[in-house]
């Protein structure tokens, strides 16, 4: 399921954008959720409970605060959304590169660039997420991507593997369950701990903080390594 947001202080454009994006959604055989903002403080207020999207659709020229300013609010709690600027004005183009924009569209061409944006984004997406965590019972079966994945948890017997659409349980050892894994996004940061490398946003004071707000205790034995994992990972994506 890929959430999108898309904010837009004008009515018209704002259901003009929806309904392109619903159309090429449909297009492309995904599932989706799309939830439209036509305030920027409603999308705040919605952004600092933690409700997570994976595609932001924002225009630039807002009352209240420009889409760049809200941007950035977005890059201060998650690093990985895929952020697109649709509006009527060029000259910001090269400013809203500076947090990471996806693409730059005009208005005047999103009948043809905005569909377009989104297959070449979900072709992307897909070689992304290849990789899944299959977990099956006697009576289910669901698949999980890796870059969904959030972190695992032990519980006693169990492992609860957190991610963007909630919750599983799996009978396993928290060992079991990294060497299933078999990546190097993952690292054991505590005993009853394994975080994705991914969505590590700060280390500080033997805490872990990831982008969906989540706080990991880090060992102080594993400490060293964990920051040197979490460096390493991030250099070689050109992060710092």
């Amino acid at each position: 399921m890929i959430k999108i947001a898309v904010l837009d202080d004008d009515p018209m454009y704002l259901e003009k954008i929806c309904d392109i994006t619903k159309t090429a959604m449909f297009q492309l055989d995904l599932a989706y959720e799309l939830k439209p903002y036509n305030r920027v403080d409603l999308f705040l207020k919605d952004l600092q409970n933690r409700e997570y999207f994976d595609i932001y659709l924002l225009d630039v020229e807002m009352p209240q605060m420009n889409g760049l300013d809200v941007g950035r609010n977005i890059r201060l709690k998650y690093s990985e959304p895929t952020i697109i600027y649709i509006t009527n004005h060029v000259d910001y183009a090269l400013e809203a590169f500076e947090v990471n924009a996806y693409r730059y569209i005009t208005k005047s061409c999103i009948d043809e660039k905005l569909p377009e944006t989104l297959k070449n984004l979900m072709s992307k997406e897909r070689k992304v997420k290849e990789k899944v965590y299959v977990i099956k019972t006697a009576t289910s079966f669901e698949r999980i991507a890796y870059g969904d994945i959030y972190y695992l948890m032990k519980e006693g017997k169990y492992v609860i593997i957190v991610h963007k659409r909630g919750r599983n349980k799996v009978r396993k050892t928290l060992e079991e369950a990294l060497m299933d894994l078999d990546s190097n996004e993952f690292v054991m940061v505590d005993r009853s701990y394994v975080a994705n490398l991914k969505y590590a946003i700060s280390l500080r004071q033997q805490q872990l903080t990831l982008a969906d707000g989540s706080v990991l205790p880090v060992s102080k034995p594993r400490l060293q390594q964990v920051l040197n994992e979490v460096v390493e990972f991030h250099k070689a994506r050109g992060y710092v």
